[in-house]
């Protein structure tokens, strides 16, 4: 079995105030042992949790390992954040304890292919692909390792993911308490039931671009009302990121908020009226729906191409 990874995002106060259990245990350990962290596919995603990783001090850079499909892909990685490249997906699954499948989900058909015969047998296998449920991958691997599904995004890379996880048919509680330990450490993790999933990937799968194309937005209207980009670029991004934390802080529903700020004929009220007016508000929620079909179906696909 493998150790458990109990280091703390530094400098973040709320983080370790959230995460004080493991804070605790990091304090009574001393971490002589250390499992191998393996990503094959070091795209964004991959990247991002490469970083993650490292900025989080979940794991020494030592131990986490990068294959890619584009072999140069991953020495690139490994010399920007001081990890090591392997060769090939092979050497990277004899080499990992715990093993994370970052490829997209027309790939991961050939990803596991290709590991199946060489993962440890008491690793811990964990997906990224949208839609690729664990009974595929648990059949594909033919018993080596345990499977659990995870759909984090890329603020990942910031230390400020929003990280759901399912657990596969043989995956085990301390499976789950290794996972929300690992993502913990970048984010924010909740453990859901795996047809959850596919709502997941719309909402804070694919959340971060939407919310970027929000920004955008934001940012063309405060140009469009006279201000330089870069002032309306900075205002925007920290207004979003301020309500963010306050929303999570004082743990308001997000009308309420909005109430705070709407008064009666004011500035709020000008522009929501505008938004109610072009549809915005269900569009958003519409995207969201669409999104998570979308996931499904891309589920769908592999199973009829790989059942």
């Amino acid at each position: 079995m493998y150790s458990r990874y109990l280091y703390s995002f530094q400098g973040r106060k709320r983080r370790r105030k959230d995460r004080g259990l493991w804070a605790t245990l990091a304090e009574r350990n001393s971490m002589e042992t250390q499992n191998t962290i393996g990503i094959a596919g070091v795209g964004k995603m991959g990247e991002a949790l490469v970083r993650g990783l490292i900025v989080g001090r979940v794991v020494p850079a030592s131990r986490v390992l990068v294959s890619d499909a584009i072999p140069a892909r991953a020495k690139e990685i490994a010399a920007k954040h001081g990890v090591t490249s392997l060769e090939t997906v092979a050497d990277l699954a004899r080499e990992s304890d715990i093993l994370v499948l970052a490829a997209k989900p027309k790939d991961m058909p050939s990803l596991v292919a290709g590991i199946a015969a060489h993962v440890k047998r008491d690793a811990l296998v964990i997906t990224l692909a949208a839609g690729v449920r664990t009974a595929f991958v648990e059949k594909a691997l033919n018993g080596r390792g345990r499977v659990v599904r995870i759909m984090p995004n890329l603020a990942c890379a910031v230390g400020e993911g929003a990280t759901a996880f399912a657990l596969g048919r043989s995956a085990t509680e301390h499976d789950a308490l290794v996972v929300e330990e690992i993502f913990g450490a970048i984010g924010r993790v909740t453990m859901v039931d795996e047809p959850m999933l596919d709502a997941v990937t719309g909402l804070s799968g694919s959340g971060p671009g939407f919310i970027a194309a929000l920004a955008h937005s934001m940012i063309e209207g405060g140009v469009r009302s006279g201000l330089p980009r870069d002032v309306a670029y900075k205002l925007a991004l920290q207004t979003m990121k301020g309500t963010a934390e306050l929303l999570l802080i004082d743990g308001l529903e997000p009308m309420q908020l909005f109430r705070m700020v709407a008064t009666p004929n004011g500035t709020t009220e000008a522009g929501w009226a505008v938004m109610e007016k072009r549809g915005v508000p269900p569009a958003i929620s519409d995207a969201i729906v669409a999104a998570s079909k979308r996931a499904a179906e891309l589920a769908a696909e592999v199973a009829k191409a790989h059942g």
